[in-house]
């Protein structure tokens, strides 16, 4: 690392030391340019998968209830995809001087390449107990593509808080075990 790079992106103290954890970029550039083209590629597949299932699924031999499954993947993984997008463009459009201090963090590399594929299996997992009625409400139009993926779309981009809330609720529902 060069005197320049040091400068441009101080180590944070949090037990990691930088780019020790992530050792398959030279500097912050590099992997911000990475992370960049990772965005756009993951969002041209899911673009594309999406686009296919919606006009040739049929033709495929996709059933209707295989393509809810998908749109419903797809529509977490997007949910997902927008959450860590907005996070990359936070950071990385802070400026030249840091304006906004918000300081690259090389060591949350495997977090940002995962988040679309953790939103999309909370979402997916949080659809189907919906749709089976595990809750106690009901969704409406369970056989449409569109109610799935906006569903999962919206529960991709709140996994964090999905997932606390599934587990104040089970807290409630899941009966404590006894010391005797």
């Amino acid at each position: 690392m060069t005197e320049k790079d040091e400068k441009a992106s101080p180590l944070i103290n949090n037990g990691l030391e930088g780019r020790e954890c992530v050792p398959f970029f030279t500097n912050d550039r590099s992997q911000i340019a990475f992370e960049f083209l990772y965005l756009i590629l993951t969002l041209l597949i899911a673009s594309g998968v999406m686009i296919s299932l919606q006009f040739y699924g049929n033709d495929l031999g996709i059933s209707h209830r295989d393509k809810l499954a998908m749109m419903a993947i797809i529509g977490g993984f997007l949910g997902g995809w927008v959450y860590d997008t907005k996070w990359f463009y936070r950071v990385t459009a802070r400026g030249k001087h840091d304006q906004h201090g918000f300081p690259w963090q090389p060591h949350k590399f495997y977090w940002r390449i995962m988040t679309p594929f953790l939103s999309s299996l909370v979402a997916f997992s949080t659809y189907l107990l919906a749709t089976a009625d595990f809750f106690p409400f009901s969704v409406k139009e369970k056989e449409s593509a569109r109610t799935a993926f906006a569903m999962c779309f919206l529960l991709g981009y709140f996994s964090d808080l999905v997932l606390s809330r599934l587990a104040a609720w089970a807290e409630k529902v899941i009966p404590k075990a006894s010391n005797d």
